[in-house]
């Protein structure tokens, strides 16, 4: 009887051991603060800090630079993979494929350049090479290494946009980063200006900011101005239950920061894209207006228009608007790019080389920061001379899969697609831009214009479905699951 009883009692002991629940572990001081303050600021902080580092190295464009921003860049990328957060947040993007075979085959292009091809290499060029196809191999490995930190901020840029908490530190960052370059910019033109005396002379000046060219600067601020007003219109009011007036107040002063840089450069192209920039955001938020938009958009281009040409009758103090003066430096320009492409059509002069291989067509300019600034001031022509038309394809493959992978971010379902509007038309105001100059030769260019695309495209990242099964009794004794979204509380 005894034996028996003690035979139950061990069995609802083993019983109540089995149904005994574990209580988590409570976690120490170190580990809370590394997933509430260092885990989500570590990345941004460094990718952030790394960009306007290169920003603040006239644009990383000695090679030196330019290595240092690959290895650091790419380092980063390698290292922030093995952060499951960021292994989540990977999982949630979308049609990025398209983007990775185009890299893939734009880096093959260049390496394929560095061997031997006998019906490629030599010919009758007295400057041409025998044991590659490129003129100058190093050249081309610096062009191979610097597609390095654009990849690499491309997919820091959608790594952290799909991720509410980092989007938002990634914002915050860059407003107080900007204010900062802002001041740079501001005593560099300020210091110029004063060492001359007469009004004329000070309105030749131009803002060149961190660069050593005003147009490259120009087109750096309309990304940063096409940012902030795309935060400021999509910002909603409140967050989390509170006030966040704050944040549209920040954007709002940031784009007037910007804007006046833009005015300061004097760089005509900057002020038609920013002017673009707003319009295309009226155009697309406002659908039931569009009509109305087209003609006052029109209306205001005729006015600046008229205004731009009379400014020295009105005393105003910016460069005039002389197209048959610009284009016809610009198709000198494009001569060169354009003789270099019918030489060698197949696989061009080698990545990087294009100021090597013009110098039998005309003389190098005497004052250059780098060779990478010579260029035929039009990208479709710079890689068409540097890496021929299998290049270009390579080329076309991998801007339209970052195209479609930007484009994400418009969707019904995007976290901010209003944001994701502005940041498209600042990136195509870029891509405008490298028809017709050289900004995106310069690797902190580049750099940036990747991060925004790719922030863009993060912003349509997939948002989890988190459903909520509840069991119902029916008639047939059966459970059914329903789903929270379509249940009525």
């Amino acid at each position: 009887m005894k034996t028996g009883s003690s035979k139950r009692l061990q069995e609802t002991s083993n019983d109540l051991r089995s149904s005994t629940i574990a209580m988590p572990r409570r976690p120490s001081e170190f580990e809370q603060l590394w997933q509430e303050v260092i885990r989500p600021w570590l990345w941004p902080s460094l990718v952030v800090g790394l960009l306007f580092a290169s920003i603040y190295r006239q644009g990383a464009e000695s090679p030196l630079d330019t290595m240092l921003l690959s290895t650091a860049a790419s380092t980063a990328l390698v290292l922030a993979l093995l952060d499951r957060s960021n292994l989540d947040a990977l999982a949630k993007l979308r049609d990025w494929k398209w983007a990775g075979i185009g890299l893939l085959a734009v880096w093959m292009i260049m390496i394929i350049q560095l061997l031997p091809i006998p019906f490629l290499s030599g010919n009758l060029e007295l400057w041409g090479r025998r044991d590659s196809v490129t003129v100058d191999p190093d050249l081309t490995f610096r062009a191979i290494v610097a597609m390095g930190s654009a990849a690499a901020f491309f997919v820091f840029g959608a790594l952290f946009a799909a991720d509410r908490q980092r989007r938002e530190i990634v914002l915050l960052l860059v407003a107080i980063m900007l204010p900062f370059l802002f001041f740079q910019a501001f005593d560099g033109y300020l210091s110029r200006v004063a060492l001359f005396d007469l009004p004329d002379q000070r309105a030749s000046i131009r803002m060149e900011g961190t660069f050593l060219n005003a147009n490259t600067f120009a087109i750096m601020m309309v990304m940063f101005f096409a940012c902030s007003v795309g935060v400021f219109l999509s910002e909603s009011r409140t967050y989390k239950g509170k006030e966040r007036v704050w944040v549209r107040i920040l954007a709002l002063l940031i784009a007037v920061g910007a804007g006046y840089c833009i005015y300061l450069t004097m760089s005509r192209a900057a002020w038609l894209l920013s002017f673009g920039i707003l319009f295309g955001l009226a155009w697309l938020l406002r659908p039931a207006s569009r009509v109305q938009t087209s003609l006052f958009g029109f209306a205001a281009l005729l006015v600046l228009l008229i205004i731009w040409n009379s400014a020295e009758q009105l005393g105003l103090s910016i460069r005039p608007l002389d197209l048959t003066q610009g284009f016809d430096g610009r198709f000198s320009d494009w001569q060169p790019g354009l003789d270099l492409t019918g030489t060698r059509p197949v696989l061009g002069w080698g990545a990087g080389t294009f100021a090597r291989a013009m110098e039998p067509f005309r003389d190098t300019p005497i004052e250059a920061s780098s060779l990478i600034v010579i260029t035929p001031q039009n990208s479709i022509l710079l890689i068409t001379s540097e890496t021929g038309v299998l290049g270009l394809v390579a080329w076309t493959i991998l801007i339209g899969g970052i195209c479609i992978f930007a484009a994400n971010g418009l969707r019904n379902r995007s976290a901010a697609p209003t944001l994701a509007a502005a940041l498209l038309l600042g990136a195509m105001a870029a891509a405008v831009q490298s028809l017709f100059d050289f900004p995106m030769s310069i690797p902190a260019i580049a750099a940036l214009w990747s991060f925004i695309l790719g922030y863009c495209g993060g912003l349509g990242g997939k948002t989890p479905r988190k459903q909520r099964t509840r069991v119902v009794g029916n008639s047939g004794g059966k459970a059914r699951s329903l789903n929270p979204r379509h249940t009525s509380v």
